[in-house]
């Protein structure tokens, strides 16, 4: 598609019809504070609507488990009109046992490559953004599948987000929503506490006997993979001393929490 250079702001306007029109994913490096409005408005306006995407989700809303947020289903832009191709994205769970008899239940958050977040992850194939590791007493459900949930979803393109719960007999359930925007912001909640993921996209929270909860954010020190996740996780857990003691230390009197820095 040419570009006509009337006037700056007539280029610009052209610039950016064109950009969707031809969906530059492959060129286009940040999500601008123009993309932005561009995507509210379209959003609002039925001709931009992906009605494939709309007839499927409301086939599809029975089969989530709506926890701890009912999952709405809002007529939603088609992704090819805006920057950062879309590969999927990761909504996965996990156990690491640990020596002790532990276990932690992992929920795994993640977004593929785009040309949005390439500048952080190189050439990393996967950005997990979010992971929540839960000490529980509670035994795998092989039965119903319901001690661990994970829903991700994809519908606000290029921004991505997931919720779901882990369940535990001190809390009933550990839940959260987490989510990462366009321009690599991201946060989560678990059961109130927000945490900023740009601080540490894994977060470790250990259930109490009273029904408190403690919490620890780990920034890890190397990009993970789908390969290194698993032995990363386990690592962290069991020869990491401080972060060991924090996971197998039972300490429900305030006065004592100072002797685990």
């Amino acid at each position: 598609m040419k570009y006509f250079l009337l006037i700056i702001s007539c280029a610009f306007f052209l610039q950016l019809n064109a950009q969707q029109t031809k969906c530059q994913g492959d060129t286009i490096r940040q999500w601008s504070f123009e993309w932005q409005k561009q995507f509210l408005s379209d959003r609002e306006n039925p001709e931009k609507w992906d009605s494939a995407h709309f007839v499927e989700d409301l086939q599809n809303v029975s089969t989530h488990k709506h926890s701890p947020m009912r999952m709405g289903v809002f007529p939603t832009p088609s992704y090819d009109l805006y920057p950062g191709t879309f590969d999927g994205i990761i909504a996965a769970n996990l156990d690491i046992n640990l020596p002790s008899g532990q276990r932690i239940a992992c929920t795994i958050s993640g977004n593929s490559k785009t040309s949005l977040n390439e500048s952080i992850i190189g050439d990393n194939d996967v950005d997990f953004y979010f992971i929540l590791a839960v000490v529980t007493d509670l035994p795998k459900d092989t039965i119903n599948y319901d001690d661990v949930n994970i829903d991700g979803v994809s519908r606000n393109h290029p921004d991505v987000i997931s919720q779901g719960y882990v369940r535990t007999s001190q809390t009933d359930k550990v839940d959260f929503v987490a989510f990462k925007s366009a321009n690599n912001d991201a946060y989560a909640v678990v059961n109130m506490r927000l945490f900023n993921l740009n601080n540490g996209c894994i977060v470790i929270v250990v259930p109490h006997e009273d029904g408190s909860l403690r919490s620890m954010q780990i920034k890890p020190d190397e990009l993970l993979s789908f390969q290194t996740l698993r032995s990363y996780l386990t690592s962290l857990f069991t020869e990491d001393i401080k972060i060991n003691k924090f996971i197998t230390t039972r300490c429900d009197d305030f006065r004592l929490l100072n002797t685990r820095q």
